[in-house]
C-alpha cells in the first residue's frame, strides 16, 4: 500500500462530499478528519471555495440556511488556500492544455505539482486522463492502493 504525503491538495469533488452524503463520503470525511487531527495538511487553490459552494447551492436538499451553515463550518477547517499568481496560472494553462482537462481540474493538479505532493479526486474521468502523472490519487483507493 502506498504512503500518501502528508501535504494533500484537495479538490472540491472531495470536499462536497462532506457536506453532501453520497457514496464515498465516509473516505472523504475520513481524510477531513486527518487535517482536523493535524496529521494532514489539506492545500487547494481559492477556487475550491467558490466550487463546493457552487455544488452545495445546487443540491436540492440544502436549505438556505444550511447552505449558510456548511460555508461557515468549510471555512472553519482552515484549509491552506492558494491564491493565483501569474506564473502558476500559466502552468495551470499549459497543463489543462496538455492533459486536456479544464482549467479549474488543472488548478489543483498543478498546485500539487508545485508543492511536490499529491492531489486527490473523486473524479474518475479526471483520474483517468491525469494518472501518468503520478500526482493523482483516487478517492475510491483510499485504504486499498493508498493510505496517510
Amino acid at each position: 500500500m502506498e504512503r500518501a504525503p502528508k501535504t494533500l491538495v484537495i479538490d472540491a469533488s472531495v470536499v462536497a462530499k462532506w457536506f453532501i452524503p453520497e457514496k464515498e463520503t465516509e473516505k472523504a470525511t475520513e481524510i477531513r478528519n486527518g487535517h482536523v487531527l493535524g496529521k494532514l495538511t489539506l492545500v487547494a487553490p481559492d477556487l475550491l471555495i467558490y466550487e463546493v459552494i457552487n455544488a452545495l447551492r445546487f443540491h436540492n436538499e440544502i436549505t438556505e440556511s444550511k447552505l449558510g451553515e456548511d460555508i461557515e463550518d468549510l471555512f472553519m477547517l482552515d484549509l491552506e488556500l492558494i491564491q493565483p499568481s501569474s506564473e502558476l496560472v500559466s502552468s495551470i494553462a499549459s497543463d489543462s492544455r496538455r492533459y486536456g482537462i479544464s482549467v479549474y481540474d488543472a488548478c489543483y493538479l498543478t498546485l500539487a505539482g508545485v508543492l511536490g505532493t499529491s492531489m486527490v479526486t473523486a473524479d474518475a474521468k479526471l483520474y483517468e486522463k491525469c494518472q501518468e502523472t503520478g500526482r493523482v490519487l483516487m478517492l475510491d483507493d483510499l485504504g486499498h492502493k493508498w493510505a496517510f
